[in-house]
């Protein structure tokens, strides 16, 4: 990236340039992305691994998603702070605390511990997230869809890189070696900073003045129920596909690196997804590309669990890669189309909202799976998610 591309505070940029994608500095954002998210990828990759060493159950391990996304409730606060206060280190410094977080849970005497470490995660992904895709999304001129997916593939190819990277370390080091990959994120701070260091999360001042909280809100409610409608409805097969998927394999007979290789074939997969997804959605809308989505990846669930024997699950998982993630973008790009105003506080309402509610979701999948088994459950999610299509029609159509 060239010196002209870097992240300026001042001067203004020209009306041409806001209006034009910004290549090189939504790609550095989605750089960021990827390798914060890495990390997390690492807990659904290893959770098979501290339950075994912890003694814990399928509703214990739910609750990690929630200790991790919990503290994105602050997130409409920190977004409403970013449009006012310039909070960049958030994003610098997150890649750091996130690694050493994450892989300290290897080391995790008992339960309590654990929960600790994954809590102080969270705080950390809770400041990424509420700011990084404002970011992106002020670079990506009228072109919201194709940043927004920009931002995802960069979040998907770290998360899709991270189980491999996991089952390497745990391979070669043990679960106690984990924090041996601390340097990895240490790594990506000093380069965010290198890049960052003059970036600005102030809102701009020619988008008028800022709503309130409340007011904010209010705004979101018409937009805001349908999708967290969706998410819901949706979550309990991606906490299958996502959270549990690991752990299931390995309950089916499969191997630790097999498990760890679906996980990551998958979210890889899920990169490409959402690559395509975004340029649709800047043409035809991001209706359409929901629609597709919320009826494909069932369907593809369903072939994955028919195809019963390591390999022979592949393709079902490709399938079902492709799609599973495209929502994402396109809920980020209506939120950032609808609220130009308040772009850092509607996000953070849409992710606190979307994490919380997923959080609540994987507890919810661990409970039923110690209930009734990881399959069945796996299945019922699966034809469950069948009944978020109505939500999409209530949504606007670009």
């Amino acid at each position: 990236m060239t010196a002209t591309e870097t992240l300026e505070t001042e001067p203004a940029q020209p009306a041409a340039q806001e209006e034009a994608f910004q290549t090189g500095q939504v790609a550095t954002v989605a750089f960021a992305h990827g390798a914060h998210d890495m990390f997390f990828s690492f807990i659904p990759t290893i959770q098979p691994l501290l339950m075994e060493k912890l003694a814990l159950s399928n509703a214990q391990a739910g609750l990690f998603t929630l200790f991790l996304q919990g503290p994105s409730l602050l997130q409409p606060i920190i977004g409403g702070l970013a449009d006012r206060r310039n909070l960049r280190w958030l994003i610098i410094l997150a890649p750091t605390l996130s690694s050493i977080m994450i892989t300290l849970t290897g080391l995790a005497p008992n339960y309590g511990v654990l929960a600790m470490l994954m809590l102080v995660a969270g705080f950390s992904t809770a400041g990424f997230h509420s700011i990084a895709p404002v970011v992106a999304a002020l670079r990506s001129g009228k072109k919201i869809g194709r940043g927004m997916g920009f931002f995802m593939i960069g979040g998907e190819l770290g998360y899709g890189i991270g189980p491999l990277v996991a089952v390497s370390a745990v391979s070669l080091l043990t679960l106690q070696g984990l924090p041996w990959l601390v340097i990895f994120g240490l790594l990506c701070s000093v380069v965010l900073y290198t890049r960052f260091r003059n970036l600005s999360t102030l809102r701009p001042a020619q988008s008028g003045p800022a709503a309130s909280l409340g007011q904010t809100l209010l705004g979101m409610r018409r937009v805001m129920l349908p999708v967290v409608a969706h998410i819901f409805t949706t979550s309990f097969l991606a906490a299958n596909l996502i959270n549990f998927l690991p752990t299931f394999l390995k309950g089916e007979g499969s191997s630790f690196a097999f498990a760890g290789a679906a996980f990551s074939i998958i979210e890889v997969s899920g990169t490409v997804g959402v690559f395509f997804s975004s340029w649709v959605s800047d043409r035809v809308g991001q209706r359409l590309v929901l629609i597709l989505s919320t009826i494909s990846v069932p369907v593809f669930a369903l072939l994955f669990l028919a195809a019963r024997g390591g390999w022979m699950q592949v393709p079902a998982l490709l399938l079902t890669g492709v799609l599973a993630f495209s929502a994402n973008p396109a809920f980020l790009a209506i939120v950032q189309n609808h609220f130009r105003q308040n772009r850092s506080l509607a996000n953070g309402i849409y992710m606190a909202t979307s994490f919380v509610v997923r959080s609540i979701v994987v507890f919810l999948v661990g409970l039923l799976a110690d209930r009734f088994g990881l399959r069945a459950v796996f299945t019922a999610s699966a034809w469950a998610a069948f009944l978020a299509l109505p939500f999409v029609f209530l949504l606007p159509e670009r």
